[in-house]
């Protein structure tokens, strides 16, 4: 929750830090994994956003059917030029 509070307060760098702390101590915070896609993809990092993808599909195979997953997915692969993914 700190994390999102920073990244809504425009301290990008300081809610992937909190991201990252969280994510050390138990790398399987689904929420953290596309909250640090979101904020990347937003700050035009996408091959880091692409990798928390990656990170929250590879900890739960059943977060492809969750709806902010899939547009966060499709929202890197536009932002990549993979249209046909998208």
């Amino acid at each position: 929750m700190l994390a999102k509070a920073k990244w809504l307060a425009n301290d990008v760098n300081s809610a992937l830090r909190e991201l990252h702390n969280c994510l050390q101590k138990d790398p399987t915070l689904i929420e953290a994994h596309v909250l640090a896609a979101l904020i990347n993809c937003e700050s035009g990092n996408t091959k880091a956003a692409e990798n928390n993808l990656h990170q929250a599909f590879a900890h739960d195979f059943r977060i492809r059917e969750n709806p902010v997953f899939m547009l966060m997915k499709s929202e890197v692969e536009l932002k990549q030029h993979d249209w046909t993914n998208a």
